[in-house]
């Protein structure tokens, strides 16, 4: 449910602009046209994505908004949201723990895309020493002041990290960045050679993405501006030098529960080039 405030504007021609596809580098073929956005695919490796979309000056805007957590996964503690990301975490910190293969205690996990900091709270509980990236000034700074969590405000590429993670977390987060090629090469570089990284996206070849189409509920073209499915995941991590290991699509996996349109999965580094 989406909430009142600066993400929900009218938005017109000047806050948008046109981009190209991360993989190919071309411009896309029109699929649906919800102005002043459009969605479009790549005629030559079928990823889709938002062209043209918001500046991200604009985008900084929706993220800013105090109203954009607020009624979805992030609302009171006994709403129906919060109970299901209670649920995921649990799942996902118990996928990790089966994909890790070392002891939780000690190892080092970075999220980004922490909102308030919920799934790094529980990972630190388990022992993780945790991290978080996070846009949003406003979500970040309730992770910091309200949960006590080290997490930097920004866009990974500009989040100062001296140090490689066992774990780095995308949980909803590989759709909304500028450019999934060019974050995923930033996360690979601060991935341990034999880390994982762990994520989760809407994809468009879902049935409900593929029957309700215009009205499907996850197209949200002020910040979801890329739509993977589970062939085009598998071109993305790879031109980052990643290799995606495992997806769970089933909306009765602990880790995946209750969604439809969504998928969890699992990638780790590719060898480097001799």
């Amino acid at each position: 449910m989406e909430s009142s405030g600066a993400h929900t504007r009218d938005w017109t021609a000047a806050d948008v602009e046109p981009v190209s596809c991360c993989i190919c580098q071309g411009p896309g073929e029109p699929v649906y046209d919800v102005p002043p956005f459009a969605v479009v695919r790549c005629p030559r490796c079928r990823l889709s994505f938002v062209s043209p979309r918001l500046r991200a000056h604009a985008l900084q805007e929706v993220y800013d908004d105090v109203g954009y957590f607020e009624g979805r996964v992030y609302a009171a503690e006994r709403s129906p949201g919060t109970v299901l990301q209670r649920i995921w975490t649990s799942g996902r910190l118990g996928l990790l723990r089966s994909s890790l293969g070392r002891a939780e205690v000690g190892a080092r996990l970075l999220e980004v895309g922490c909102g308030y900091g919920r799934f790094l709270a529980a990972a630190r509980e388990r022992g993780y020493d945790v991290t978080g990236v996070e846009l949003s000034r406003s979500a970040s700074r309730h992770a910091r002041d309200v949960l006590n969590l080290p997490v930097h405000q920004g866009q990974l590429g500009g989040a100062r990290l001296d140090r490689r993670f066992d774990v780095i977390a995308a949980w909803d987060t590989l759709e909304h960045v500028p450019d999934p090629v060019a974050f995923l090469r930033a996360a690979r570089t601060l991935l341990e050679d034999d880390g994982v990284l762990v994520f989760s996206t809407p994809y468009i070849s879902s049935l409900p993405a593929r029957l309700l189409r215009t009205r499907w509920w996850t197209l949200k073209p002020t910040e979801h501006i890329w739509h993977f499915t589970p062939r085009s995941h598998q071109l993305v991590f790879a031109r980052a030098g990643l290799v995606v290991t495992r997806i769970l699509r089933n909306p009765l996996s602990v880790a995946n529960f209750g969604r439809l349109d969504s998928l969890v999965g699992v990638a780790r580094r590719l060898p480097d080039d001799p």
